[in-house]
């Protein structure tokens, strides 16, 4: 049992998934899920194992998210026995939680009261009744902070990836749940009520979840949710991003605020800026590990961009949605990958990742482009759909499934792309219009030369 929540997921890798909504995320979720209660319940059969061997009458079972003993007692005070028996079986909760910690705890409470059975000095006290398990089910939301995060390792896979999704949790508990009230129903609701904006109520709800499942409270959060409504936005059309890519440059080489000694590093969000456009990443996937041998290898003929398994959606290699913006945005500068590798090679958190990867997002700003880096990737969804590309191969591109595609990406066409795929599908309709006129005329001009052939065959003969 030593250490053996350490060795629960060694053998695991959590599935790869090209859905970044709660699907995808659930998908994760329930394989990790499945996973320890597979190893927990090894591991359980190994403790009654362990119990039978040394012939202690207890045994220990799952039930609900937490653990019981099993054994034949005397009659509980208050309890009858039909049959006039003066011992019956019971299951005794001690408020022991299902994983692994608990299955220690619980495997030495067996032996203890396998003990008291053996000696025949067992008696019902405050502690085999329940009374102790239910009063220490009041804990406060501030002692539940403390043990958050051992509480949510418990159950899956410390990776980079369930690392940054705790820590965005944990950051958000600290913000609207953080306080000296008993967690009870009635306060994880209220503390949800309190959060007024539509995502952040949403991540509140994820949270209050997590804790719901973890003191098994019974908790439904569903009529809490406030409608979405999202803001209208601006995709970057091809001449402003295009336009825009060299304002890094002028604002690190001009501006007089920025040290001489940092003034190279536009090159390293000019790069940044350039795969977002022409592959439509995710700015942490060229933070996090990116290949940049594969980008420079000679054998790359296509120009793909290979995105490192440790990111939201796994691995996956992406084509260039305009093949083109390589040379003109210079992506294979030695120079500026080495720069861009020098920035992010220390990411060894995810807490490290997501600062880094911010610094993207605040060169944005701070260089006056008008439009975030996710506007970059927006509008390569835009462009796939734009250029007649079939919508799995643009989702397989972008890392996330069609339903993310054509439900999320597509609010943001807009009336003005709209207004293009209209002129390019009636341009096409007029193109073919063209076509079919030449070719009947083409076969008028065909039939009037037969016609002329066979009189000068008639002529000849």
């Amino acid at each position: 049992m030593n250490d053996i929540q350490g060795k629960v997921f060694a053998d695991f890798n959590p599935p790869a998934t090209s859905d970044g909504s709660y699907r995808g995320r659930k998908k994760v979720a329930d394989a990790n899920k499945e996973h320890f209660h597979m190893k927990l319940e090894q591991e359980l059969k190994e403790v009654n194992q362990r119990l039978k061997s040394s012939k202690t009458k207890v045994s220990v079972e799952s039930s609900k998210g937490g653990l019981q003993l099993r054994a034949t007692l005397p009659i509980k005070p208050g309890d009858t026995e039909k049959t006039g028996r003066k011992k019956k079986q019971y299951k005794i909760s001690l408020g022991i939680p299902a994983n692994f910690d608990g299955l220690k705890t619980a495997e030495e409470e067996a032996y203890e009261l396998g003990k008291l059975i053996a000696r025949q000095t067992f008696i019902w006290n405050d502690k085999y009744l329940g009374v102790r398990a239910t009063k220490e089910k009041g804990i406060t939301f501030k002692e539940f902070y403390e043990q958050f995060e051992k509480r949510y390792f418990e159950t899956r896979k410390r990776t980079r990836k369930s690392e940054g999704t705790f820590f965005n949790y944990k950051s958000k508990y600290k913000t609207h749940f953080l306080s000296d009230l008993i967690i009870t129903k009635t306060t994880l609701r209220e503390s949800i009520k309190k959060i007024e904006k539509p995502m952040a109520r949403e991540e509140g709800i994820r949270i209050a979840s997590l804790i719901n499942s973890f003191l098994q409270l019974d908790c439904d959060f569903s009529d809490l949710r406030l409608k979405h409504e999202r803001k209208k936005r601006d995709i970057p059309n091809d001449e402003d991003i295009i336009f825009y890519i060299d304002n890094f440059q002028k604002k690190y080489e001009f501006s007089k605020n920025i040290p001489k000694s940092i003034r190279d590093k536009w090159k390293i969000y000019k790069l940044a800026y350039g795969l977002l456009a022409v592959y439509g990443l995710r700015p942490r996937e060229i933070a996090n590990k990116p290949d940049f041998d594969w980008l420079l290898s000679p054998e790359n003929i296509h120009n793909t961009f290979k995105v490192n398994h440790d990111n939201k959606t796994g691995y996956r290699e992406v084509f260039p949605f305009v093949p083109n913006w390589v040379n003109l945005f210079d992506l294979k500068n030695v120079e500026a990958i080495d720069y861009l590798k020098e920035e992010f090679s220390q990411c060894t958190t995810s807490y490290e990742l997501k600062m880094k990867t911010d610094l993207i997002s605040n060169n944005f700003k701070r260089s006056k482009i008008p439009f975030q880096p996710y506007d970059l990737r927006h509008a390569c969804a835009i462009r796939a759909h734009l250029q007649g590309m079939p919508i799995k191969a643009a989702a397989d591109n972008l890392g996330h499934s069609v339903e993310m595609h054509t439900k999320v990406y597509q609010q943001w066409f807009g009336l003005e792309n709209r207004r293009k795929a209209f002129e390019q599908t009636f341009e096409g309709m007029s193109e073919l219009e063209k076509i079919k006129d030449e070719n009947t005329k083409l076969r008028n001009e065909v039939a009037e030369l037969k016609l002329e052939l066979t009189k000068y065959k008639l002529i000849a003969q």
